[in-house]
């Protein structure tokens, strides 16, 4: 399935994931456009990342906007359409930018969700696709409200610390 969440036009995208969150699809990947990501490049001062293609799974985005309590491959976060748009559309304005294990970078966005938290995106660095193991794309692995950053900030080594605001 060739599905593309174009973040730049948010009443499209606010309803293409109101329908991924009503029904659990089977899973496929989910191109993301226009949220100038590597433009962070610059905000921490070195390549992380190289082109500006971002993909998520279906199951992956379905499991983070289900309210109910439980968890598939991820936890039911509860995160609403437009918590993951507006995250997505701040994601080249970050509170906290670090690495992460596994190659992978989290952001921790600086606009709140309803949950009056940010957002926390951890995005895996060459990753694969469904059906296309060499694929090599930044894929988001999972986003939930990030409660206490400045805690967990604290925790990390300063060799992951890659940006503070």
């Amino acid at each position: 399935m060739n599905v593309i969440i174009n973040v730049g036009n948010y009443e499209s995208a606010v309803n293409l994931l109101n329908q991924i969150k009503k029904r659990e699809h089977i899973p496929f990947d989910i191109r993301i456009t226009n949220t100038h990501f590597v433009n962070l490049n610059k905000l921490v001062g070195k390549t992380l990342f190289k082109k500006d293609s971002l993909y998520i799974n279906s199951k992956t985005l379905w499991e983070i906007m289900q309210t109910n309590i439980g968890y598939g491959s991820h936890n039911y976060h509860g995160l609403s359409p437009e918590d993951v748009i507006i995250a997505l559309r701040n994601i080249t304005r970050p509170s906290i930018v670090f690495s992460t294990k596994n190659n992978r970078i989290a952001i921790i966005t600086i606009k709140n969700s309803h949950f009056n938290q940010p957002i926390m995106i951890v995005i895996e660095i060459g990753a694969s696709l469904r059906g296309n193991v060499n694929a090599n794309v930044y894929k988001i692995v999972t986003m939930y409200p990030k409660s206490n950053s400045d805690k967990y900030l604290s925790k990390l080594s300063k060799e992951c610390l890659l940006y503070k605001k």
